[in-house]
C-alpha cells in the first residue's frame, strides 16, 4: 500500500491592520510570515506513511483544482479570522471528494462551525498521535481533544499545559519558500502566567509558560539560516517573558549565535508590561544584545480601573508612559494593542487614549473593538449576564460592531473608534509619533543596517507615497531624520512603508462604514422621490410606474458603483447593507407596480 498524499493548505487572511499587505509588497515579498504551526505539524507526521506536498499558502499563491485532485487528504491550520476562507477550502476539497483534517484556534474553539471531516483540537503534540492511530484504523469523522475523541457538537476548551515543548520538532521549512515572506516565525514558549479576562491563551495553553531549550532555539535559527532566510524573525509567543527564569538562560545563547553568524536576524516578539519593571532590566538589556528591536505590548487601556476589571492588574504596577519610555530607551520600539468597549470605560477614553499614544510615540498603535471569544472569562461572564449577541468573527479592527451588549452606548463607542482611527493614522499625527519614537529610542542593531533590499524598498516607497496625501509629511520626516539621526534613516523608511498600509486599512474601514450610511440615505431619497412621483401621477399610474422604476434603477446603479470601489476585504458589511437596501426598494417597487399607495 502506498503512502497517503497530503496537501497542506493555509487559508487566506482578510486585509487587516495585522496583514501589512501593502508594506509587504514594497519589500518585494508576498506575505508577512509563513505558517510555522502548519510546518511544525508536517514535521510530526510519519514520513513512511505520508507523502507531503509543499504548503499552499493562499496568502502567497492560489489553490489550484489540480492540487486538490492529486491529493488524498487536505490538512489545514486556521485562526478565527480565517474562518470564511477555511470553509471555502473545505467546500472545494469536498467537491472533489477529498477529506479535510483541520487544526488551529478556530476549529479548537468552534468545532461545530466547520464542515472539516477531522478536527485535531488543542496542541498537536497531544492530539495528533491519537488522531493518526484512528485515521489509519478507518475513522470517518470526529474531534480529537486532550480528553479523547468527541462528537461534532460544541467542545468546551480544555486547559493546556501538558506538552513539553522540548519534544517539539523543527518546522518542515523545506515545504515553504521563505523568500515569499518579509519575516520568519518561530516559537519559544506557550502559555502565560497572567489571566486577562478577554484572552483565550490561558484557556488553550494554560498559565504555566512552557519553553523550548536554548539548544532548540539555536537549532531553529540555524535551520532558518540554512534555508536562506535573513532579516526579521518573529518569536510568536503570546508572552515571551512569561517564564522570566528561562528567558534569562536563553538570551546569552541567542546573543552568542548572532555574534558567531554576523547578526543575520533581528527579532521581535510580544511581551507583558512587566518587561519594563526594574527587576527585568537585565532581560531588556539581554534582548537588545541578542538583536531584538521591537516588542508588542498588550496595553489595552490607560485607565487603571478598567485594567483591574479585565483582570490585567499587572499593567497598573507602574505608570504606563514610564514603562513604554523605559523600553524605548533600552533600544526596543514599542507597538501597543488597545481595547475599546470594556466595562468601566468613561466617555473621555478616546481623547485620553489618543493623547497617550502621541506622547508615548507608539507608532504602530493597534486599537480594536473588544470581542468576546468563546471560552474566555469575559465570554462566560457576559453569557451569564445575557449580553452575548453572536460569536466572534476574529476581526476586531474593521467589522465595526461588538458581539455583545456594551456598557457604554454602542453608537458612541463606534463613532469614537472611527474618529480615533482617523486621527491616529492621519499623516501629520502619525509622523509626529515617529519623531517622538526616533528621539526616545536608544541604540539598536536595526538602525545600523542598510542593505540592497532596504534601498529597493526606499525607492518603491517614494514612488508609491511621495505624491499621495501623506507624501509631504513623509518627505519632511525623512529629511529631518537625515539631519538629526542619519543612522535611523532605514527605520524612518520602514515607518513610512508601514504608514502606507495602516492608512490604507483605515481608509478602507471608514469608506466601507460611510457606504453603509450612504445606502440608508439612498433608500430614503428613493422612498421620498417615489412617493412624490406617485402623488404627482396618481391619475396616470403607467407614467408613475415608469418613473419610479427608473429612479429605482438609478439608485441601485449608484449603490453598485459605490460597492465596487471598496476593497473586497471590506465589502462584507457593505454588501449586507446594499442587499438590504435593494430588497426594500424591490418591495416598494412591487407595491407601486401593483398600484398601492
Amino acid at each position: 500500500m502506498g503512502r497517503t498524499k497530503i496537501l497542506p493548505v493555509y487559508p487566506k487572511f482578510r486585509l487587516t491592520f495585522w496583514s501589512y499587505k501593502s508594506s509587504v509588497e514594497m519589500a518585494g515579498c508576498k506575505a508577512t510570515m509563513p505558517p510555522t504551526g502548519l510546518a511544525t505539524v508536517l514535521a510530526m507526521l510519519p514520513q513512511d506513511k505520508f507523502e507531503i506536498a509543499d504548503v499552499v499558502d493562499m496568502n502567497v499563491e492560489s489553490l489550484r483544482d489540480e492540487d486538490i485532485k492529486n491529493t488524498d487528504v487536505v490538512f489545514t491550520s486556521t485562526m478565527i479570522v480565517q474562518r470564511e476562507a477555511h470553509e471555502r477550502v473545505v467546500n472545494r476539497a469536498h467537491h472533489f471528494g477529498k477529506k479535510v483534517v483541520a487544526g488551529g484556534p478556530f476549529v479548537t474553539t468552534y468545532p461545530e462551525k466547520t464542515e472539516a471531516d477531522y478536527i485535531v483540537a488543542g496542541e498537536a503534540e497531544v492530539t495528533l498521535g491519537p488522531f493518526l492511530d484512528d485515521f489509519f484504523a478507518g475513522a470517518e469523522r470526529g474531534v480529537w481533544t486532550e480528553s479523547g475523541v468527541k462528537g461534532r457538537g460544541t467542545v468546551q476548551l480544555t486547559r493546556g499545559g501538558k506538552v513539553e515543548l522540548t519534544k517539539t520538532p523543527l518546522p518542515k521549512w523545506d515545504s515553504l519558500n521563505l523568500r515569499n515572506y518579509v519575516s520568519a516565525a518561530i516559537q519559544y514558549s506557550r502559555g502565560c502566567p497572567f489571566d486577562c479576562d478577554f484572552c483565550d491563551i490561558t484557556k488553550l495553553f494554560g498559565r504555566e509558560s512552557r519553553t523550548k531549550t536554548p539548544e532548540q532555539m539555536t537549532a531553529e535559527l540555524k535551520a532558518l539560516y540554512d534555508a536562506g532566510h535573513r532579516g526579521s524573525v518573529f518569536i510568536v509567543d503570546d508572552n515571551f517573558i512569561g517564564n522570566a527564569k528561562n528567558v534569562r538562560q536563553l538570551l546569552p545563547h541567542l546573543r552568542e549565535w548572532q555574534e558567531n553568524n554576523g547578526y543575520p536576524f533581528s527579532f521581535y516578539t510580544e511581551a507583558s508590561m512587566n518587561l519594563a519593571w526594574k527587576q527585568n532590566a537585565d532581560i531588556l538589556a539581554g534582548m537588545r544584545e541578542a538583536g531584538f528591536d521591537f516588542v508588542f505590548l498588550g496595553i489595552e487601556s490607560i485607565d487603571d480601573e478598567v485594567l483591574k476589571l479585565m483582570q490585567k492588574g499587572q499593567n497598573t504596577k507602574m505608570p504606563q508612559l514610564e514603562a513604554v519610555r523605559r523600553i524605548q530607551n533600552a533600544g526596543l520600539k514599542v507597538s501597543g494593542g488597545f481595547i475599546i468597549g470594556s466595562d468601566g470605560e468613561k466617555p473621555s477614553l478616546f481623547n485620553n487614549l489618543y493623547q497617550f499614544v502621541q506622547e508615548a510615540g507608539i507608532v504602530q498603535a493597534m486599537p480594536g473593538l473588544l470581542t468576546a471569544v468563546r471560552g474566555t472569562d469575559l465570554y462566560n461572564r457576559l453569557s451569564r449576564e445575557g449580553r452575548i449577541r453572536e460569536e466572534s468573527s476574529g476581526n476586531n479592527t474593521h467589522d465595526l460592531r461588538f458581539n455583545f451588549r456594551t456598557q457604554l452606548d454602542e453608537a458612541f463607542l463606534i463613532e469614537g473608534y472611527k474618529k480615533l482611527l482617523g486621527d491616529l493614522f492621519d499623516a501629520k499625527n502619525y509622523y509626529g509619533r515617529c519623531r517622538v519614537l526616533r528621539d526616545n529610542l536608544g541604540d539598536h542593531l536595526a538602525s545600523k543596517r542598510v542593505g540592497r533590499e532596504g534601498a529597493t524598498a526606499f525607492m518603491r516607497s517614494m514612488a508609491k507615497q511621495l505624491f499621495t496625501r501623506g507624501g509631504l509629511e513623509y518627505a519632511k520626516y525623512l529629511g529631518e531624520t537625515l539631519v538629526r539621526k542619519p543612522s535611523y534613516f532605514s527605520e524612518a523608511v520602514a515607518d513610512g512603508i508601514k504608514f502606507h498600509h495602516l492608512s490604507a486599512i483605515t481608509r478602507g474601514t471608514l469608506d466601507a462604514d460611510r457606504y453603509v450610511t450612504q445606502t440608508s440615505k439612498l433608500y430614503e431619497a428613493f422612498s421620498h422621490k417615489a412617493k412624490e412621483i406617485y402623488g404627482t401621477h396618481r391619475d396616470n399610474l403607467a407614467a408613475a410606474k415608469h418613473e419610479i422604476s427608473a429612479v429605482a434603477s438609478s439608485t441601485l446603479a449608484r449603490a453598485e458603483r459605490g460597492l465596487s470601489k471598496l476593497h473586497r476585504d471590506f465589502r462584507e458589511r457593505a454588501a449586507f447593507a446594499y442587499n438590504g437596501m435593494r430588497e426594500r426598494i424591490q418591495t416598494d417597487l412591487s407595491n407601486y407596480m401593483d398600484g398601492a399607495s
